[in-house]
């Protein structure tokens, strides 16, 4: 016997206005969608994460073992005077191992960052495609930039979720842990150098990430077309500097990021590469890749 399902509608209240932000439900439904899946999220944030906590608890566990180290100091028999003195110089020395740490552990998330953004940003665009999703987002009052900016702003958060949240983490433990807030008195630029590089570090990788989402067709393809630019230029590059000029080393975006990052953190590294050739290098693949990637957005929006 049949059945009659009867749905019952309320009717409509409220307003409909168009949200100022445009490229808004494009970055807040991409994060969603991609946070679903667990096993990724567990897989590719593991390691920052084990990072962080072991580098937290190793900073503080240094500047607890320097303030214990006053009231032993008090019974040698030293004079009050000499232990302060001692003390300073124990904690300028420990703020100036805690700064190393800090910049040795940014770092060392560009290569598990680069990982992370590659898998959440490769799908952006050519999964749109693939669905024809392209289809409805171009038939609603939105623009290219719009959609080019909710897409490069999915890839922003997941990129500094992997390369900015950790390494504020680790500075505030360092600041809540130390004397006085003294690493925040003392080192505190740390912490904006920190933002810088995380803030360049996301703007290449995600300009290279989302280039080559919408050049192929599928994620996997994207994700190797990721690695094996990366990959190859870098090799290319390490091969011609070489046996040609050590200059072309800066040609790998790789080694200009870690240049780059040693300007920023007050650091050597690559002293055989300029700074401003690195600069040059990197604003170039950005260029480029925002060229390439509107050009496909381009054609998407004719195809809708």
């Amino acid at each position: 016997m049949a059945q009659i399902h009867t749905e019952v509608y309320r009717r409509f209240q409220g307003e409909l206005r168009q949200h100022p932000l445009r490229f808004w439900p494009i970055l807040t439904s991409g994060i969603r969608a991609n946070v679903k899946k667990k096993r990724p999220l567990l897989i590719l944030y593991a390691p920052a994460t084990i990072g962080t906590v072991i580098f937290s608890f190793v900073v503080y566990a240094g500047f607890a073992a320097k303030q214990q180290m006053l009231p032993e100091s008090m019974g040698t028999g030293m004079s009050l005077q000499k232990v302060l003195a001692q003390q300073a110089l124990q904690q300028a020395s420990q703020l100036l191992e805690t700064r190393r740490q800090i910049i040795g552990f940014n770092e060392g998330l560009s290569i598990f960052g680069l990982f992370a953004v590659a898998w959440y940003g490769a799908g952006l665009l050519c999964e749109d495609r693939r669905v024809g999703a392209h289809q409805l987002y171009f038939a609603r009052p939105l623009t290219r930039f719009d959609y080019f900016l909710g897409k490069f702003l999915t890839v922003g958060f997941f990129g500094l979720m992997a390369m900015l949240v950790p390494g504020l983490v680790i500075c505030f433990i360092a600041s809540w842990s130390s004397p006085d807030w003294s690493f925040l008195k003392e080192e505190g630029d740390v912490i904006l150098r920190t933002i810088a590089y995380a803030l360049v570090w996301t703007v290449v990788t995600g300009s290279i990430v989302l280039c080559s989402s919408s050049l192929f067709g599928r994620r996997s393809f994207a994700v190797a077309g990721i690695v094996g630019f990366s990959m190859v230029l870098e090799a290319l590059a390490h091969i011609l500097a070489e046996f040609v000029d050590p200059r072309i080393l800066a040609f790998g975006p790789l080694v200009s990021l870690e240049k780059i990052s040693g300007e920023i953190f007050g650091k050597v590294s690559h002293p055989e590469l300029a700074a401003s050739t690195s600069w040059t290098v990197l604003v170039a693949v950005v260029v480029i890749a925002t060229l390439v990637t509107g050009w496909r957005i381009r054609r998407l929006e004719v195809v809708a």
